[in-house]
């Protein structure tokens, strides 16, 4: 779906430098960035349409001065103190901010809302609507508060900055450049958009919260999968074997993304507690190795591994030798192919962000459970792809022990006694048939 999005923008769309990853991560050698230099991204808005902020008809931002954090009694739109809005290059695109300047942590903040907001609702097929649209028209991103920490809110985004080892405020590090955790709060937005809340805030839906948290960690991951750079990155270090790196605890020497090492989890529900942000591991890593088992199967069927590789690396034996083989079997398959590799893992990420997004769109937040996001997700593969990865997800959900709760009606069983029909001879009259 993105594929033909990026297409699409290509020459209409305003021009972006985005950061995949923080600036300030360092390679596996430790000796350089982990990406040293940024990618050019397209935004869906016209340069024609663009306003000096950067802004839009769907967010603005503003450079505050001097502001304290929103709060309960504090809310947008912000009058205080700001910088000049940031105006685009004698082109109309923004290609010209240099790294390291306020100009470019503004750019970037909303180059990266607006290209993951692009990229949803591309998977949503239609426009999303804000859950703060009764009171405000647009998002407010203010980039750079004096605080360590970041918050999303009602009508808002604020970053501030990462902290130092002694706890004081880290100027080096400004959320606001961080894209997966852009991404990641404007997911919790579009879950409150698209599912909504509990009617009854006094519902305690222990998997509600894990959804959500769970929601903003799959839009990063989905998000993050549309640089080239990360791509090519994440392949060229696991030369396509991403469920063996998931068991081989590696994750460390693919990316500093938070999003991506949530993802590389081996967590069973029996593993986690109670808290949001533990409980949405299982989740989160159930979505993606679905993602995963479509990206191989796809392989399969292109002939560019074979089945009995695709089993083998999904259904690990745990010796180190068999490992090995794996890997080596892998790379054999991978090199001279990186090209059909890289297009089968975008077709995976395009076809799971369709997925959850019809999956988003029919949940409900009342009395919600992962057993029913699980239903939705093959309902929503019924329709997109007639119910052609219905295996794959099955297999995905129940290695995560993602199953109906043991109280759950829905393993109540019913006997002919419980619904008034067992028969008793002489009850009912003879029947005669009419010819």
């Amino acid at each position: 779906m993105s594929l033909q999005l990026d297409r699409r923008i290509a020459e209409t769309g305003t021009r972006f430098h985005l950061f995949p990853q923080p600036r300030f991560l360092r390679n596996h050698e430790g000796d350089g960035p982990l990406f040293p230099e940024p990618e050019e991204v397209v935004v869906d808005v016209p340069p024609q349409a663009m306003q000096p902020g950067p802004a839009d008809d769907r967010m603005y931002v503003v450079d505050a001065i001097s502001k304290l954090p929103y709060s309960r009694l504090v809310r947008p739109p912000y009058r205080g103190g700001a910088g000049d809005p940031v105006e685009p290059g004698p082109d109309g695109h923004f290609t010209h901010l240099e790294p390291g300047t306020r100009a470019f942590s503004a750019a970037t903040m909303y180059a990266t809302v607006r290209r993951v907001l692009d990229i949803m609702e591309d998977y949503f097929g239609s426009r999303l609507a804000w859950h703060f649209e009764s009171d405000f028209s647009r998002l407010e991103l203010i980039p750079l508060i004096e605080w360590d920490n970041a918050q999303s809110g009602y009508g808002f985004l604020e970053f501030g900055y990462g902290r130092t080892e002694n706890g004081t405020i880290d100027h080096t590090r400004p959320y606001c450049e961080n894209f997966d955790v852009l991404a990641h709060e404007l997911g919790h937005s579009i879950i409150n958009s698209q599912v909504g809340v509990p009617a009854d805030p006094r519902e305690e839906a222990v998997d509600y919260g894990g959804m959500h948290e769970s929601a903003g960690d799959l839009v990063a991951i989905i998000a993050s999968l549309h640089f080239d750079s990360l791509v090519d990155y994440l392949l060229g270090a696991t030369r396509g074997n991403l469920l063996t790196v998931n068991g081989l605890d590696r994750v460390g020497e693919l990316s500093d993304s938070r999003e991506i090492r949530v993802a590389f989890n081996a967590l069973r529900m029996s593993d986690v507690g109670e808290d949001p942000h533990e409980r949405s591991l299982p989740l989160t890593g159930a979505v993606f190795d679905t993602m995963v088992e479509i990206f191989q199967e796809d392989l399969v069927q292109k002939r560019l591994i074979d089945d009995e590789l695709r089993v083998r690396s999904t259904n690990l034996p745990g010796s180190a030798e068999d490992l090995d083989r794996i890997a080596a079997d892998f790379e054999a398959a991978y090199t001279g192919n990186e090209t059909e590799f890289k297009g089968a893992l975008l077709r995976a990420r395009d076809d799971v962000g369709r997925l959850l997004a019809r999956t988003w769109s029919n949940l409900s937040p009342d009395h919600l459970t992962y057993h029913e996001v699980l239903r939705q997700l093959m309902r929503a593969d019924r329709e997109v792809n007639r119910g052609r990865n219905q295996p794959l997800i099955r297999e995905c959900f129940a290695w995560r022990e993602i199953a109906p709760v043991p109280t759950s009606l829905l393993l109540r069983p019913h006997s002919l006694s419980d619904c008034g029909l067992r028969s008793t001879r002489g009850v009912f009259p003879p029947t005669r048939t009419v010819t």
